[in-house]
């Protein structure tokens, strides 16, 4: 048997050992309480990233300074959170958020400006009264790369996780405060293309050979190259539209140059609209050796027909030559009824309108005699 002495030594040690166990399962729980926070907080920050890309636009529109950041109650009315959150952390004070748009250089048409936030409990998390700087470094562990905390040296200084960042504290040289941020030079989502169009691209993009669908304008500066362009409405371009095969309008396709026939133009097959509005359609063509913008038809564009009914004198209306075109015209013949021995001649007066006359002799004569012809009227370049 036990002496009395052994039955305490026995009962104080397994006292020793109670005692233990509840401080290590006090210290475990208290760990998941820090760990917790430390999630929660997380999740608010996510937030907060979300809720500056929905509103990026109209957070920049005023360049650099301070912009009013949303409450808690706001991240979940805005479904930037999906359930209501406390106001604040377990051990009291509220969840402050500041939030400004810089660098102060930056300015929205430049794109160059990036929304900048904090948010920290309002009062650092104490044990027993005193600053609890391990409860603050499992909240941070917790939370990720975004979060810092304050040390007991060197308290009015933040330092992110693992010692990635430094930020001043918000509460002054206190230690264990806790803050997240988004980093001083960027908004969370800077580096994706905003659904608001409120960044610019900054380099060439590479889509990979996907499809782009339900695109409303499409305006270039530069050369727009595809295998095949199909459109039912208009396409438009300042400079050159080159294609692989084929392209197809459904409406009209417009000339976006102007040139002028007999004048130099850039390279053969290229097309024009004559700079006079008339609508006649030039092509650069190669003419003795001398690249000239030319009508497509070619140096004579045949405009009408004139029955000439008899050789007494039939009006011959001109045409209206576009782009300074030289009105024209050619008389051939059909029937005619003169003496064997003379000459036929059609005579043409005038430069446009002219009257032509069928007459037996020298283009001079006057002699009319009976026969019907054609005229033919043209405009030359």
């Amino acid at each position: 048997m036990l002496s009395l002495v052994e039955m305490v030594a026995v009962m104080v040690a397994a006292a020793l050992l109670v005692v233990v166990g509840i401080k290590e399962d006090a210290a475990k729980q208290r760990k998941q309480v820090m760990t917790a926070e430390g999630q929660n907080e997380a999740v608010i920050n996510s937030a907060l990233s979300d809720w500056v890309t929905n509103n990026y636009a109209t957070l920049i529109a005023g360049g650099p300074g301070p912009v009013t950041a949303p409450t808690i109650d706001d991240l979940f009315t805005q479904g930037n959170l999906k359930q209501p959150h406390a106001a604040g952390p377990f051990w009291g004070g509220s969840y402050v958020t500041s939030m400004s748009v810089g660098p102060a250089t930056c300015t929205v048409s430049a794109g160059d400006c990036h929304v900048r936030y904090v948010m920290y409990p309002s009062k650092p998390i104490t044990r027993g009264g005193q600053p609890d700087v391990v409860g603050a470094s499992e909240i941070v562990q917790a939370g990720g790369n975004s979060f810092g905390y304050s040390k007991a040296q060197n308290a009015g200084t933040i330092t992110g996780l693992y010692g990635a960042w430094t930020a001043n504290n918000p509460l002054g040289n206190v230690p264990a405060a806790i803050l997240a941020t988004n980093g001083p030079t960027s908004d969370g989502n800077s580096v994706y293309i905003r659904r608001d169009g409120s960044l610019t691209w900054t380099g060439d993009q590479n889509v990979n050979h996907v499809s782009l669908h339900n695109v409303h304008d499409l305006d270039a500066e530069g050369t727009v190259s595809a295998a095949n362009v199909g459109a039912t409405g208009a396409v438009a371009a300042s400079g050159a539209v080159a294609a692989g095969t084929s392209v197809t309008a459904g409406t009209t396709v417009g000339m976006g140059s102007f040139g002028w026939p007999r004048t130099a133009c850039p390279t053969v097959n290229a097309m024009a609209g004559a700079s006079d509005g008339s609508g006649l359609v030039l092509s650069c063509q190669k003419l003795s050796g001398v690249l000239q913008w030319m009508p497509i038809g070619g140096p004579k564009l045949w405009y009408g027909y004139t029955a000439i009914p008899d050789g007494n004198g039939t009006f011959v209306p001109n045409p209206v030559c576009p782009a300074g075109g030289t009105p024209g015209i050619v008389v051939s013949g059909q029937s005619t009824y003169t003496d064997p021995t003379a000459s036929i001649h059609y005579r043409v007066d005038g430069t446009g309108p002219w009257t032509v006359y069928i007459v037996d002799g020298s283009p001079g004569d006057s002699t009319v005699i009976p026969g019907t012809a054609v005229a033919t009227t043209y405009c030359s370049y």
